[in-house]
């Protein structure tokens, strides 16, 4: 394991502070430009809804069609029995 080398020449005190550092300042600054340059952003800090669409595939009327075009059970199905 070469990495690991790197410690017999600076003190793990001092690296590993400095690289979860860099780490931290990495991810903030691309946590930073990713929420900067969206464009739904803006609206969302402000609390603005977005239009929701309801989309109907093929599979769900696929689904809904059997159960519309099933036959209502007879009465004496349904009532208990005396």
């Amino acid at each position: 394991m070469k990495e690991g080398r790197i410690f017999l020449y600076v003190s793990p005190n001092v690296l590993l502070p400095i690289m979860f550092l860099v780490m931290v300042l990495t991810s903030l600054g691309v946590h930073y430009s990713v929420l900067s340059n969206t464009t739904w952003m803006a609206d969302f800090w402000q609390g603005s809804a977005g239009e929701v669409t309801a989309v109907v595939t093929e599979a769900d009327a696929m689904m809904a069609a059997p159960a519309a075009a099933a036959p209502a059970p007879a009465t004496a199905e349904t009532a208990p029995a005396q």
